[in-house]
């Protein structure tokens, strides 16, 4: 099966800590099993590091798109640890022409973000249609897509599966700052309805549940496509 796996910063790092090291041992202990059976693609976020880089920049009047830079290089840093731990390339690909190069002779790709005003989410969705990808499955630290916000709504419901259309009507555009990219925004809504990607949103702890989401099991969100 080809896979594109978005592994969330806020897995990777704590509000405290840079690095979360306990959950990225599990990670790699699971992703080393996954790359044994399927051709990976894994999409990093910036997570904690990215934050604190966009917040010098942002205080000092720096405008959006640099803060995106700054916050697009923390998550190939992220994507470049996470790639030697799991004896991966040390090459991170900076465009979709090289995801594209590097694909065709390697089973594993780990990488971060491409663009300015595109999040590592939207990014994971491009590459899975530029790969042709089997499923597409987004590692956050929620359970799945809610009705509302389960942090401020105490009836928020967790949502077994959604069509796209639903998922419009959750996240609509809106005005969005670097570093601070919803669950699921726009931009990849409309990648996944032209591509008709099947994916999946998880809990990525533990990290067996990325594993589930693989197998087809009852786990997270799956969001339906035509």
């Amino acid at each position: 099966m080809r896979l594109v796996i978005k592994i969330g910063g806020h897995l990777l790092s704590t509000t405290s800590s840079i690095l979360n090291s306990d959950y990225i041992k599990e990670l790699v202990a699971v992703l080393n099993e996954v790359k044994k059976e399927h051709k990976m693609i894994i999409v990093t976020g910036g997570g904690l590091l990215s934050r604190f880089y966009i917040k010098v920049l942002r205080n000092t009047g720096k405008k959006e798109a640099l803060c995106d830079l700054i916050g697009i290089e923390a998550s190939r840093l992220n994507a470049l640890l996470l790639s030697l731990l799991l004896e991966g390339p040390t090459e991170i690909p900076r465009t979709i022409k090289e995801v594209l190069d590097y694909y065709r002779f390697k089973n594993l790709i780990v990488m971060g973000g491409l663009q300015p005003g595109q999040s590592t989410t939207t990014t994971a969705a491009v590459v899975a249609e530029a790969v042709n990808a089997d499923l597409l499955v987004i590692a956050t630290n929620v359970d799945g897509i809610y009705t509302s916000d389960p942090s401020k709504d105490p009836n928020a419901r967790k949502i077994d599966e959604i069509t796209l259309e639903e998922l419009k009507k959750l996240f609509m555009e809106r005005e969005i700052e670097a570093g601070t990219y919803p669950l699921i925004d726009y931009l990849t809504i409309r990648i996944l309805e032209r591509a008709k990607i099947q994916a999946v949103v998880v809990n990525g702890r533990p990290p067996t549940n990325i594993v589930k989401a693989i197998r087809g099991e009852s786990v997270g969100t799956r969001i339906k496509v035509k």
